[in-house]
């Protein structure tokens, strides 16, 4: 009974652990996407 709740519990960590290492990997995407955003709206700027 002890062995399968300790597995469970690891396994629930690690699942919470690559969901927030998805979510840090989205929010870095969005960062960087609206940087270049911003870089080319400045660019455009000059002639």
């Amino acid at each position: 009974m002890r062995r399968g709740q300790t597995l469970v519990e690891y396994v629930l960590v690690l699942v919470l652990l690559l969901g927030a290492a998805a979510a840090a990997g989205l929010v870095v995407r969005a960062v960087r996407a609206q940087s270049a955003r911003t870089a080319a709206l400045l660019g455009s700027d000059y002639p």
